[in-house]
């Protein structure tokens, strides 16, 4: 019995080709079927007797071969009407917004946040989608959008509780912002030099400065950083003083990225609420953002068209002439009878890959 322990403690100790790296080897189910397997090939001891596990004579080792535990597909299983439906989606236009928040924000109510002397400074996470749409006006006004995952801005936006939702205006300039951050997170290759000290650069904002957009605030969450750490230090002193936290004055946060410039219209600030799905749906590779807004800024108009920037058949573009001006809310509310909401709230999709 020692000898199969020890026989056990080396393989757990170990890293075996045939076992993947996502779970350790007592927590997978077909590792545990790989260790009986050779277990029963030894000899067993005179005085006990062999017991033959029940197992898939199809996962039997052999050591001319290397058995790996099959993965989950990285794509989702694809729908008879998937290229269909794509198609006519394509054929909408979806509103295009640029979506900031930061990663590595320190949260003021979690202690190993603010204690954390090695805790990485904040870094901004954008991403572009088009799937961005109105959910409600009153009483309260809140936005949603979709997001494929794996996904490191949803990852920061869950974690920092807050995004800002930047509309983009329906010219070059806000095509030009749009299609930067459809590349995932990384920074573009010359993303300028390094910052003074240890504070980390933009990252993937940093292509914004060859577009004359300014990212504002970055100061105000760097010291926001700072003065967490400090807030952290004097709860632990004021505690053990024989104090409460409640006694400690809470610093200011919630500082995140704001770009201003031509091509941005208005900005979103958005307080993140996360939405659970139903058991019987699968969003394994999908979330749905919900966030109610907080705030809204103003920005530029670009070159003076007041339609934001549209997104259909794998091209940016600007809404046309009009065809039929509806009457105000007020005389389509007072006539009744079958007149659309004044508000539509359509479900879009979008065939941009962004993360």
């Amino acid at each position: 019995m020692k000898s199969l322990r020890g026989l056990r403690w080396a393989l757990e100790s170990a890293t075996p080709r045939y076992i993947t790296r996502r779970a350790p080897f007592h927590t997978t189910a077909k590792a545990q079927v790989g260790f009986l397997t050779r277990w029963r090939n030894s000899k067993p001891a005179a005085n006990h007797q062999a017991k033959t596990p029940r197992v898939n004579s199809t996962l039997q080792r052999r050591p001319d071969q290397t058995y790996e535990i099959p993965s989950r597909p990285a794509n989702p299983p694809q729908h008879g009407l998937g290229h269909p439906m794509r198609a006519v989606m394509r054929q909408l236009p979806h509103p295009v917004v640029v979506i900031t928040t930061l990663e590595n924000m320190r949260s003021l109510t979690e202690l190993g946040d603010v204690l954390d002397r090695k805790f990485p400074r904040p870094i901004p996470r954008a991403m572009t989608v088009s799937s961005f749409t109105s959910l409600s006006v009153d009483p309260v006004p809140r936005v949603t959008f979709n997001v494929t995952l794996p996904s490191t801005t949803y990852e920061a936006i869950t974690k920092c509780g807050k995004f800002n939702a930047h509309i983009l205006s329906g010219d070059d300039h806000g095509a030009r912002i749009a299609d930067l951050f459809t590349r995932g997170n990384k920074p573009p290759a010359a993303a300028g030099a390094p910052e003074d000290g240890d504070r980390p650069k933009l990252g993937v904002l940093a292509g914004l400065k060859e577009l004359d957009v300014q990212v504002l605030g970055q100061e105000e969450w760097q010291q926001e950083w700072d003065q967490a750490g400090e807030y952290g230090q004097e709860v632990l002193s004021t505690v053990k003083e024989g104090g409460y936290i409640r006694d400690v004055k809470l610093p200011p946060s919630g500082t995140l990225p704001v770009l201003q410039g031509q091509g941005i219209m208005h900005i979103l600030k958005c307080k993140f609420r996360k939405l659970t799905p139903p058991p019987e749906s699968d969003f394994e590779h999908h979330a749905i953002v919900m966030g109610e807004v907080l705030d809204i800024v103003p920005g530029e108009f670009g070159d003076g068209y007041g339609i934001a920037l549209a997104y259909a058949d794998r091209a940016y573009r600007r809404l046309g002439e009009k065809l039929l001006e509806r009457p105000a809310t007020e005389q389509v509310l007072s006539r009744g009878g079958n007149a659309p909401d004044p508000v539509d709230v359509p479900s879009s999709h979008s065939d941009i890959d962004i993360r």
